[in-house]
């Protein structure tokens, strides 16, 4: 190698190493702010569902706006009739979900809030109302608004939310079972109340990460917009 390809290669190093050093400041930067950003969104976003009720009555903004509504206990995760049994929605669904088949009544009506739990609406990026969260201490309730008529096997309710979102959480938390960091009766749950195909209710039990809360908001948004693209196509 002559001394001019020497030189070359030298000089090529130096403006490599330049540049992993120029970008490992900017990863750095980019880390510390995805820190503080997190930060700023945890003060805004959800409060952790097992220190929700306990926090809520002294939130007294929240409680003048939204008056709490006792309901029995019956009421709060309906039973499938005895005549009409449960329907799979998918047979590649991760879990065996709950399909519950039921008609709301006028005794029973699909958004009424449940003793514990704090409602949150569900918006659109236009401000259209797509239904309600209602967040207990260790389980979610989410309703969609009754006008939209959302059928289950309308994508990407099955493949994303269903299989890809809360899969993946019940996958992490078998795996920690495994690894004997989690009791087996805390992994993640689902089931669906169903009046035919069209989506009532989504109930997801075991739930208290604040950051598996903000996942299902943001993705339960996105995929009701989705099938509501899907339906009006």
């Amino acid at each position: 190698m002559s001394d001019r390809e020497t030189e070359e290669l030298a000089e090529l190093k130096r403006s490599l190493e330049e540049k992993v050093s120029r970008l490992e400041k900017e990863l750095a930067l980019s880390r510390i702010n995805l820190k503080l950003i997190d930060e700023a969104l945890a003060k805004v976003s959800f409060r952790p569902a097992s220190r929700l009720v306990e926090i809520a009555p002294k939130d007294e903004h929240l409680q003048s706006q939204i008056p709490p509504v006792k309901v029995p206990a019956a009421q709060e995760r309906p039973a499938a009739p005895a005549t009409e049994p449960a329907q799979p929605v998918s047979a590649t669904s991760p879990q065996p979900a709950t399909i519950v088949a039921r008609s709301p009544t006028p005794k029973e009506p699909a958004q009424e809030i449940g003793e514990g739990e704090q409602p949150f609406p569900i918006k659109s990026k236009t401000g259209e109302d797509l239904g309600t969260i209602f967040v207990g201490r260790s389980w979610v309730r989410i309703v969609p608004a009754p006008d939209l008529h959302l059928n289950v096997r309308t994508p990407p309710f099955q493949t994303f939310f269903i299989d890809r979102v809360l899969g993946e959480m019940r996958r992490k938390d078998e795996m920690a079972v495994d690894a004997g960091s989690k009791d087996p009766t805390s992994i993640i749950e689902h089931s669906l109340a169903l009046d035919g195909e069209t989506l009532k209710e989504i109930r997801i039990d075991n739930l208290d990460d604040d950051s598996r809360l903000r996942e299902i908001r943001s993705s339960i948004r996105w995929t009701f917009e989705r099938m509501l693209e899907k339906t009006k196509g």
